[in-house]
């Protein structure tokens, strides 16, 4: 079932490229694959390698709209996780703001696990200087996955430009909720630019929370992405 998912993300990146070559500016894609498939520092697929797509259009006025889709893994068989949102961004000087609404969804789990839910979530950044930026991210949700409710995922992230090429990216997050497992994440890890389209990055995740399972412990993942 994981080769058939690849193949539609393989199929959906293809023809959005496509789209992307005869479109201007406003649409977006990215295609890649990293060594796992992570999310709110965990891992989201079973240690396997994943490969992933998304497309945004910048609808105007700082409107835009997103597509994501990434293989993934769970103990109740999920093969995918797809998320679409909706937001608004717009800058303020040294100063943006990013917010968004999200709707998760992992695809092929088996009947009666609530997989699907939303998300509303909101950045603000700041650059200080040319080298050092910040930034504070607050994500909430009024039912999270499976059985837990009420869930809040707060997480402050400061970088540093070490040459034109790279970024140095430094993060730490509180998970929150009610009827499920609460931990603190970090990772820390470097951004590459190996050219205007293609990027990398090479980043150390973990927890507090080795004891809830192996998805909690420390993982280094390599990623690469290419943009149209």
């Amino acid at each position: 079932m994981k080769n058939y998912y690849t193949l539609i993300l393989a199929g959906v990146a293809l023809a959005a490229t496509a789209t992307a070559s005869q479109a201007a500016e406003p649409l977006k894609v990215q295609v890649g694959a990293a060594s796992e498939y992570t999310g709110k520092g965990l891992g989201k697929s079973d240690g396997n390698t994943a490969a992933f797509g998304s497309v945004r259009w910048n609808v105007g006025k700082g409107f835009y709209l997103n597509a994501f889709a990434s293989e993934a893994a769970s103990s109740k068989g999920a093969d995918a996780e797809v998320i679409l949102s909706g937001g608004y961004e717009r800058e303020f000087g040294d100063t943006s703001i990013d917010v968004m609404v999200m709707h998760r969804k992992l695809t092929g789990e088996t009947n009666g696990v609530d997989s699907a839910y939303w998300e509303y979530q909101a950045d603000v950044s700041r650059d200080f200087g040319k080298r050092f930026s910040g930034r504070l991210r607050v994500n909430y949700s009024s039912e999270a996955y499976g059985s837990a409710d009420e869930a809040w995922w707060v997480e402050a992230q400061g970088s540093f430009k070490i040459t034109s090429a790279d970024k140095l990216t430094v993060a730490y997050a509180q998970r929150r909720l009610d009827r499920g497992v609460e931990y603190d994440a970090w990772n820390i890890g470097v951004k590459h630019k190996f050219s205007k389209a293609v990027s990398g990055d090479l980043r150390w995740y973990d927890t507090d929370g080795h004891e809830f399972g192996e998805r909690y412990e420390g993982r280094l993942v390599a990623q690469l992405a290419v943009n149209f």
